[in-house]
């Protein structure tokens, strides 16, 4: 078997601490006879509803975290008892690697079965991997296996045109060997791999061609193999999972059931807490953080975030596709400011899109650049007048000069009370720096996505959890051919879109880590340098933890294992 652990200076946990208690626990606790709550129900708070249950079509991070309770994959990336991410066996109970890094042969556990009884076998992943490499599918998730695994790209690109996409979909490297074996061959050596295959869930072939277009689509016609299964969802509302019986190690998993609550406003969540709805909130608010801290009976933790929020301008736009207009707007953007007066003070300013987090192997990539990666710092330097620049770039296209001319649309992800503010925020800052007059359209979460897809916005606000701990799974998103927001969605295309293509797919191709954050560097400034995202924030959380639960460990890299998690003295 072959473990992998990251950095533990990744998690820059930077406090875990245990309030001391304002009053004392229940006289009488009814346990199980294991010292634990006889009635075990976790409840958590998430700000958006899931989209969908189809693991290689919904891959919004709502839509991830749920599928990493209700679906296993062959590895687990998990957090151990002392905050360090690391990978564990999940579906797949031992594997090998072969000397020259490039095949993967993992062995399924015997009694590893769907939520219905029916085995989990190595077809199974081969069908998956197989349907996200088919190319008029739409897996949004597929992306990260071109380029890994052998002929994905090939398949996954395949228009019938390009001589060099001329793979199909059973051409790839994955195969069963036997009943319960399966072997994945890469195009080259991927250090990171087994992070990327916990991304990847499993679809079963019976069910997905009995359901079609509606799988995943509602609770009748999903199939899971995880540690739970969903037992009700109101959309919107509240999703409620139950402990899976069928699950291979569910004699050991101690939660009876999950409560998945959607409550947009973190003021709510927050009061949620205090009364006992939900056993676990987020908040940097410091009122309420006053306030739950009052009531005593918690546990802290916090810790530094891995997901970079930007602003992505529309490179199609008539206005965006000149890279100084583009750059106006991103460096007449306070971070500092924004982070003041709308995050509280407490989260990261981001002028790189990395965040500090961020490794290149052993290191921080900030490290083995000395910090050149920051390179909206740089630019503010070079560019102190943003107004000028824009009037420039207007001059340029042949625009009047008068920026309050300008038709400027900003698109927000959400319709909550932050977005609102956020909106109003950069209206009135861009009024103030630049002169413009922005038109903000309230957007719910799922609606902004689809007009990005469309490529149907000027500026929208965005962000991304990446699914691995690299550089290259945050910039990779814009590659222009290849990544989410591709160019199609980005509008971004040309020499600079090009070169940064070239050089995300050199980095791919080197072993030496040092060279390999230099050649991310290179790509960022093109990236980040030319305004085609203006990095602003990464949030650092302040996780409150009712003290009654226990095993409940954090990582911005990785999953809550809630196969682990129980209460005592809850009940």
């Amino acid at each position: 078997m072959v473990k992998a652990k990251k950095n533990k200076a990744l998690i820059i946990i930077l406090a875990l601490c245990i309030s001391a208690l304002f009053g004392c626990q229940k006289d009488s606790v009814l346990t199980d006879g294991e010292g634990i709550d006889k009635e075990q129900v976790f409840a958590f708070r998430e700000r958006s509803a899931v989209l969908g249950l189809n693991p290689i079509l919904n891959t919004t991070e709502p839509d991830n975290d749920l599928h990493a309770i209700i679906f296993e994959t062959l590895v687990f990336d998990g957090v151990d008892e002392n905050g360090c991410s690391v990978i564990k066996p999940a579906a797949a109970k031992d594997w090998k690697i072969s000397n020259d890094g490039t095949v993967y042969t993992f062995n399924i556990r015997e009694n590893a079965c769907w939520n219905d009884g029916v085995p989990l076998n190595a077809d199974d992943f081969v069908f998956t991997f197989r349907k996200m490499a088919t190319p008029d599918v739409g897996s949004t998730n597929a992306w990260l296996f071109a380029g890994v695994i052998k002929n994905f790209t090939e398949s996954l690109y395949n228009n019938g045109e390009e001589p060099k996409y001329n793979k199909k979909p059973e051409d790839i490297g994955v195969r069963a060997v036997n009943e319960k074996t399966v072997e994945f061959t890469l195009a080259k050596p991927c250090g990171y791999f087994l992070q990327l295959l916990d991304s990847a869930k499993p679809i079963r072939e019976d069910k997905y061609e009995e359901w079609g277009e509606e799988y995943g689509s509602s609770i009748d016609k999903i199939i899971m193999n995880g540690p739970f299964v969903i037992e009700s969802w109101n959309q919107n509302v509240q999703m409620t999972l139950v402990k899976n019986d069928k699950y291979w190690n569910a004699e050991n998993v101690k939660l009876h059931k999950i409560e998945r609550k959607v409550l947009q406003e973190a003021s709510t969540a927050a009061q949620a807490f205090i009364n006992g709805e939900i056993d676990v909130v987020t908040t940097n608010d410091p009122d309420w953080q006053k306030v739950i801290k009052d009531e005593g009976r918690y546990k802290l933790i916090t810790k530094s975030g891995n997901a970079p929020e930007f602003l992505g301008f529309n490179c199609s736009n008539k206005y965006f596709k000149n890279k100084k207009i583009r750059l106006a707007f991103s460096l007449s953007f306070d971070r500092e400011k924004y982070n003041e007066d709308l995050r509280k003070g407490v989260d990261e300013p981001l002028y790189s899109l990395l965040p500090a987090v961020t490794n290149v192997g052993d290191k921080l990539y900030s490290e083995r650049v000395n910090g050149k990666n920051e390179i909206i710092k740089t630019l503010k330097e070079k560019y102190p007048d943003p107004k000028a620049l824009l009037i420039e770039g207007l001059i340029e296209e042949g625009f009047d000069p008068d920026p309050s001319k300008m038709e400027v649309s900003y698109a927000t992800r959400g319709t909550s009370e932050f977005s609102k503010k956020s909106a109003e925020w950069l209206l009135q800052l861009w009024q103030e720096k630049l002169g413009v007059t922005i038109t903000i359209d309230m957007l719910e979460w799922n609606i902004m996505w689809d007009k990005v897809d469309e490529g149907d916005y000027d500026i929208c606000t965005s962000g991304w959890t990446p699914e691995y701990n690299d550089p290259n799974v945050l910039l990779s998103i814009y590659d222009p051919y290849s990544g989410y927001f591709d160019s199609t969605k980005s509008g971004w295309s040309g020499p600079d879109a090009e070169k940064f293509s070239q050089l995300l797919a050199q980095a791919a191709e080197c072993s030496d880590n040092q060279k390999r954050a230099e050649l991310f560097l290179q790509a960022e400034e093109l990236l980040v340098g030319t305004g085609v995202i203006a990095p602003t924030y990464c949030e650092t959380s302040s996780i409150f933890l009712a003290d009654y639960v226990n095993d409940y460990y954090t990582n911005p890299h990785s999953h809550i294992d809630y196969t682990r998690l129980y209460t005592l003295g809850k009940n």
